[in-house]
């Protein structure tokens, strides 16, 4: 008996040490050209390492100082990405009026449990002169 419970207790040892916990953080880079015509289509890349979320999206807003609001505000586009990998995303749209545009990306989990508020979501932003 006692070999038994000390077989088993070697086994459970062995599957905990073999579990591997993913610590690297999630992170978000973006890259928008500084100015473009009006009428053209703005490519927003983004790239990053998507941890425990799984969408990327954009939005836009007019003004070079404009806030950027929580996922799902004005959202233009958005693509699934893995959970815990790297990703690479090109995310397109027609600019319309000139003048300054504030872009903001979001990383975010997408879905029924998906979480809006502050902190459960990392966004950048950058901007562009349309013309």
């Amino acid at each position: 008996m006692w070999a038994l419970v000390a077989a088993l207790a070697l086994v459970a040892e062995v599957g905990l040490a073999g579990a591997r916990v993913n610590t690297r953080a999630p992170s978000l880079k973006v890259s928008v050209p500084a100015s473009m015509a009006r009428g053209a289509v703005l490519t927003v890349k983004a790239t990053g390492y998507s941890g425990p979320y799984n969408t990327v999206s954009w939005s836009s807003t007019h003004g070079s100082s404009a806030a950027c609001g929580p996922p799902y505000a004005d959202t233009i586009s958005m693509q699934a990405v893995p959970r815990h990998h790297a990703f690479s995303v090109k995310l397109t749209n027609v600019v319309g009026a000139p003048g300054a545009m504030t872009v903001c990306v979001y990383l975010f989990t997408g879905g029924t449990h998906a979480n809006y508020t502050k902190g459960h979501y990392i966004v950048k932003r950058d901007h562009v002169k349309v013309s």
